[in-house]
């Protein structure tokens, strides 16, 4: 399926020229089987791959031109080809030196494109006695590492060398906020005295520290507003001069549960989702809740890891100091319901014409869901919110989403097994998987999501940011930081650093594809002798996000007048 194809009723069998281009690139003679029912593309391979052949092939048709995500499916050879985007832009060009006698270099052009799986065509240009070949398309470092062995496995090539950049090991200094509690902080923080669970956001801040142009969607439970919180106050985008109105949407159609009165409006205040015993109704036979439980003030948790103010001297630091946060209320008491999460999806993308709503007037650059279904093992994605997902992906918005809590494997939880998204694990301060969280193949990355115990007693282990102190309805005297932990945390570091990356991308050149690719091929190693790096390895994610490395790569030559 192609960019094209998204938010289409009906579909037609592939092009010729679609799967030619496939093929060509691939260097393989896919089938092409049928589509999805959200009109996903689906191709069988010619022969049976393992399942680590078959994840790296649907990682490279992933970057393709015009592809917004390629899966495979679960125990057979195919792939899924979403519509596609430009691969990372790294390695555009191979040293490749002959041995002797191994013919004229013109005869080996299409037996090289072949064996690479992508376009290889020879340059005038030499590096010793060896020649420079052009990639048709430039591909990631972890693309290019494939190519490298495929190609030095042929009985003709002495060496094919990636041709990549250097740089002068120059120190990086550490940006310290001026914020009070930035020391507690041990996600952000870089250098001497980090730990191995950290994100290294603390020297990205040395490159870039945002822009008010980039917008993070929060689809949660609403936010701080009226009364705000202040360290949440100026990262908020408003409709108005005197700050009444902000924008975003609260989503929940049901009065009760929404608890301002109303159905759908622009208010996405957090009213609070405290529960009475019984207020969820009863699950055999007993009231849910069994006793009271207080309001928790989690989409404005969430909120602050994103971009609470930075370095104004009091509380926590955000990721990001600068972008927007934009508020889609759709968790209340008794959690939220599917139809408004999916309507919240639709709406933060910049799709017109959503149900109880007006337009977006600033459409999300990413979206963070830090939720999960609340029956675990629920099963797969709902093709209802794939839909949303996909039309987010077309409008170049890049979908953050928690793992989820359970200590089980994604592959049975939404959103975190919905195609196209960045699923994000936990980890705690020592670099290893956090006791609660999910793992599978569908994780892209971990990230810092705190690990406090299970009744915890390690507070200073958990994620600290902006809370509340009423149980009930929010409290201007209330007003305060808490730490929290869980992968509803972790999301949140990576959609600032994705927002990080955006601010940086001043050739516009980055995509949901390519920021996913970096953010894999930046990422840490996970600890050795850490879960994540015997017993789980490769389904914790690529490794733990590196902030500064992410941001590096997405960055051009020179940073044009961005905020600094």
């Amino acid at each position: 399926m192609f960019e094209s194809d998204v938010d289409r009723d009906e579909l037609g069998a592939v092009s010729a020229a679609e799967l030619g281009r496939l093929q060509a690139d691939t260097g393989l003679d896919f089938e092409w089987v049928g589509n999805t029912r959200t009109n996903a593309r689906i191709f069988r391979t010619p022969a049976a791959l393992t399942r680590d052949e078959a994840t790296a092939l649907a990682r490279r048709i992933g970057v393709m031109e015009g592809v917004l995500w390629a899966a495979v499916e679960a125990g057979q050879g195919t792939v899924y080809a979403r519509s596609a985007l430009p691969a990372v832009a790294g390695i555009e060009d191979f040293i490749i030196r002959f041995k002797r006698g191994a013919g004229s270099l013109p005869l080996h052009v299409a037996k090289l494109s072949a064996v690479a799986g992508a376009g290889l065509v020879p340059t005038s240009e030499t590096v010793g006695t060896a020649q420079v070949y052009r990639l048709l398309r430039p591909v990631s470092l972890t693309e290019a590492g494939e190519i490298e062995r495929r190609l030095e496995a042929l009985p003709e090539v002495r060496y094919a060398d990636p041709v990549t950049r250097l740089k002068a090991q120059a120190t990086v200094e550490p940006v310290t906020p001026s914020d009070e509690y930035f020391p507690q902080q041990w996600h952000l923080q870089s250098g001497p005295g980090a730990v191995a669970g950290s994100a290294n956001v603390q020297a990205a801040w040395s490159l870039i520290r945002g822009a008010p142009e980039i917008t993070v969607a929060v689809l949660d439970s609403g936010v701080l507003f009226a009364p705000t919180h202040p360290d949440l106050e100026n990262r908020l985008a408003y409709r108005n001069a005197e700050k009444t109105v902000i924008v975003g949407w609260d989503m929940i159609r049901n009065p009760r549960f929404a608890r301002d009165g109303n159905a759908r409006d622009k208010k996405p205040k957090d009213e609070g989702d405290w529960e009475t015993v019984g207020w969820c109704g009863k699950e055999d036979g007993r009231p849910v809740p069994s006793e009271f439980k207080p309001a928790e003030w989690h989409g404005s948790h969430v909120a602050g890891i994103i971009g609470a103010v930075t370095d104004n001297g009091i509380g926590v630091s955000g990721v990001d100091w600068f972008a927007r946060i934009e508020p889609v209320r759709v968790l209340g008491p008794c959690d939220g319901n599917a139809k408004d999460i999916i309507q919240g999806i639709w709406w933060a993308a910049g799709k017109k014409g959503v149900g109880g709503t007006q337009p977006n007037p600033r459409p999300a650059h990413v979206i963070n869901m830090s939720l999960g279904p609340d029956a675990p093992g629920s099963g797969p994605c709902p093709d209802a919110m794939q839909e949303a997902i996909d039309y987010a992906l077309s409008r170049n918005a890049v979908v953050v989403v928690s793992a989820g809590n359970e200590k089980d494997d994604t592959r049975n939880y939404a959103p975190a097994n919905c195609r196209g998204v960045i699923a994000v694990s936990a980890v705690g301060p020592s670099g290893d998987l956090a006791s609660y969280s999910n793992f599978g193949a569908e994780v892209a990355v971990a990230a810092p999501g705190g690990d406090t115990g299970a009744n915890g007693e390690r507070p200073q282990d958990g994620i600290l940011s902006t809370l509340n102190t009423s149980r009930k309805r929010p409290s201007a005297e209330g007003m305060s930081y808490g730490a929290m932990d869980g992968t509803s945390m972790a999301a949140p570091v990576v959609s600032g650093v994705v927002s990080l990356m955006l601010a940086a991308d001043t050739e516009k050149k980055l995509d949901p594809q390519r920021i996913v690719a970096i953010l894999r091929d930046t990422a840490r190693p996970f600890p050795e002798g850490s879960r994540c790096a015997t017993e789980l390895e490769g389904r914790c994610g690529a490794g733990i996000v590196d902030a500064y490395a992410a941001v590096k790569a997405a960055m051009s030559q020179t940073i044009g007048p961005r905020a600094q």
